[in-house]
C-alpha cells in the first residue's frame, strides 16, 4: 500500500501509459552523390549490384523495378545468410544502396533499398539532456511531496524563513528532521526509479551501438503531477536492425538490464518497508488532518504479480496482503514495483514493444498472429476493471487503464519493426532466452496494476 496526502494532485491513468520503447525506422533517402562512387565500377548501378550479389548467390533471375525497389535478385545463397549479408552490405552501400534479404516462394531474394544508413551528422543531443534533467527534478519533487503534508515549496519556505504561503495547521509543518528525511527519501526514490528506467533504456542503447545500429539516446518524459513523476522514456532506432538476431538482442537487453537493477532495489525497498493494517497507518496522521471536516486520504494498493508476491514472501516470511495486513511500501520499493510494471508493459508480445521483438525473433511473421489474442485479453481486463471501478460488478480483477494499451495496440503497435535480413533466424541460445523472457513476462505481469481507495478521516 502507498498512502498519499489529501492535497496530492495525481493523474492515475498515466500510470498505464508509460512508454518505454517505441522504435521507428528512418525512411530518409540518403543516396551517395556520384562523386563518392567506387572508382572503376560501371555507371550502370544495376549491373554493379548484380555482380555483387553473384559473390554470395547462385542467381536464377534478375528483375528491375521502380525507384523504391530498383532490383530483385532471386536464387540460392551459396553461404550462410548472416555472412552473406555482411559481405554484401558494403558493396551495395558503395553505390548508395542497402541490401534486403527475403525468402519468397521458396527462393532467397536480394532487394536493394535506395538508402545508406548511419551517415547523418551526429549532433549534441540537447533535447535528451534537457528532458533528463527535467525528469530528475520532476521525480525528485514527487518523491519529496509524498513524504510531506503540505506543498513542497511551502515546506521549503517554512524551513528557510519560518513563514508559509498557505498557513497550514502547525502539526502539518515539517520539523527540520522531518524535512531532511523527506529530502533524503526523494533522493533515494529518484535514484531508484531513474536507475531502473535508465538501466532499461541504456540496455537497448548500448547493445544497439555495439551492433553499429544507429539509435537516439533515451528521451525521458517528466510529469510531476502523476504518481511516478515521469511517463517513462522513449528510445528510437534510426535504422532497421541487420537481422532478427540483432533486433532480438536490442529488444531483450532493456528488460534484462532493468530487472537486474529492479530486483535488488525491490529487496532493499521492502526491507525499509513496514507491515501493518490500514488503521495503523492512518493512526500516524497528524491530529488536525484526521479531524478536519471532510478530510480523506487516498491509498494506492499496488498490484501483485507472481514475482512480487514471491519477493514479499522471502522478505517478510508470509503472503501479503493477508487479511487486514499488508505492506506499507517504502518509496524505494515503490520505485522497484514501478520498474516491474514498466518491464511487464514492455514485454507485452505485440508490435514494436520489447515483447514484440522477442516474439518476432522466435516466430518471424507468424508473431503477428498473437496481436488479436493480446488485444482481446486487454479488452477483457479493461472491461472488468471499468465495471469494478464503477461499482457495477465486483469482479476484483482488471484495470480501466488497460483501455489505453488497447488503443496503443490498435493504433501505434500494429506492426513489427522490419529487419534488413529476414532470412537469418535465431540460434538455439537466443530461442531459449526468448522463451525464458516470455516466462518472466508471466511472472511479473499484473492483471490489476493499481486499486485506488479513498478513506474518510473525519466522522
Amino acid at each position: 500500500m502507498l498512502k498519499k496526502r489529501p492535497d496530492s494532485n495525481l493523474s492515475l491513468l498515466l500510470c498505464g501509459t508509460i512508454i518505454i520503447m517505441n522504435e521507428t525506422t528512418s525512411d530518409n533517402r540518403t543516396n551517395l552523390p556520384a562523386g563518392m562512387l567506387t572508382p572503376g565500377l560501371p555507371p550502370d548501378a544495376s549491373e554493379v549490384l548484380r555482380r555483387a550479389a553473384a559473390e554470395v548467390m547462385a542467381i536464377q533471375d534478375v528483375t528491375l523495378g521502380d525507384a523504391r525497389s530498383p532490383i530483385r535478385i532471386r536464387g540460392r545463397l551459396t553461404m550462410d545468410s548472416e555472412a552473406a549479408f555482411k559481405r554484401l552490405r558494403p558493396l551495395f552501400e558503395a553505390v548508395g544502396y542497402t541490401p534486403l534479404f527475403r525468402r519468397e516462394d521458396g527462393l532467397d531474394v536480394i532487394r536493394a533499398l535506395p538508402v545508406v544508413y548511419g551517415r547523418e551528422k551526429r549532433r549534441t543531443p540537447w533535447a535528451a539532456i534537457i528532458l533528463l534533467l527535467a525528469t530528475i527534478v520532476s521525480v525528485f519533487y514527487v518523491g519529496v511531496q509524498g513524504e510531506l503534508y503540505v506543498p513542497f515549496l511551502d515546506a521549503l519556505l517554512y524551513r528557510l524563513t519560518g513563514a508559509t504561503l498557505t498557513n497550514p495547521p502547525a502539526d502539518l509543518l515539517p520539523t527540520a528532521a522531518q524535512f531532511s528525511s523527506a529530502v533524503t527519501t526523494g533522493v533515494l526514490y529518484t535514484l531508484a526509479l531513474l536507475g531502473i528506467l535508465g538501466a532499461h533504456e541504456m540496455g537497448h542503447y548500448i547493445v544497439a551501438r555495439l551492433n553499429k545500429v544507429q539509435t537516439t539516446l533515451p528521451f525521458f518524459i517528466p510529469l510531476p503531477f502523476n504518481i511516478l513523476g515521469t511517463l517513462g522514456a522513449v528510445i528510437a532506432m534510426r535504422e532497421p536492425a541487420p537481422n532478427r538476431k540483432v533486433q532480438f538482442d536490442i529488444g531483450i537487453a532493456g528488460p534484462l538490464a532493468g530487472l537486474i537493477v529492479a530486483v535488488p532495489v525491490m529487496v532493499v525497498g521492502l526491507l525499509l518497508s513496514q507491515v501493518g493494517t490500514i488503521e495503523s497507518g492512518l493512526a500516524d496522521l497528524p491530529p488536525s488532518l484526521r479531524s478536519a471536516e471532510g478530510a480523506a486520504v487516498t491509498i494506492f494498493h499496488e498490484g501483485n504479480s507472481i514475482a512480487y508476491l514471491a519477493i514479499k514472501y522471502l522478505v517478510f516470511g508470509r503472503v501479503l496482503p493477508s487479511g487486514n495486513l499488508d505492506v506499507w511500501i517504502h518509496p524505494v520499493a515503490f520505485a522497484a514495483w514501478a520498474g516491474f510494471l514498466v518491464t511487464a508493459l514492455n514485454l507485452l508480445p505485440i508490435g514494436q514493444l520489447d515483447g514484440g521483438h522477442v516474439l518476432y525473433g522466435l516466430f518471424g511473421e507468424k508473431a503477428r498472429l498473437a496481436r488479436l489474442p493480446v488485444i482481446a485479453a486487454l479488452v477483457v481486463l479493461g472491461t472488468a476493471g471499468s465495471l469494478s471501478e464503477l461499482g457495477v460488478l465486483g469482479l476484483n480483477f482488471g484495470w480501466s487503464g488497460w483501455w489505453v494499451w488497447v488503443i496503443f495496440a490498435m493504433v501505434l503497435l500494429r506492426n513489427h519493426a522490419p529487419v534488413l535480413d529476414e532470412i537469418t533466424a535465431l540460434d538455439s541460445r537466443r530461442k531459449a532466452l526468448g522463451v525464458l523472457m516470455l516466462i518472466v513476462f508471466i511472472l511479473i505481469f499484473m492483471p490489476t496494476p493499481l486499486v485506488v481507495e479513498t478513506i474518510p478521516l473525519a466522522h
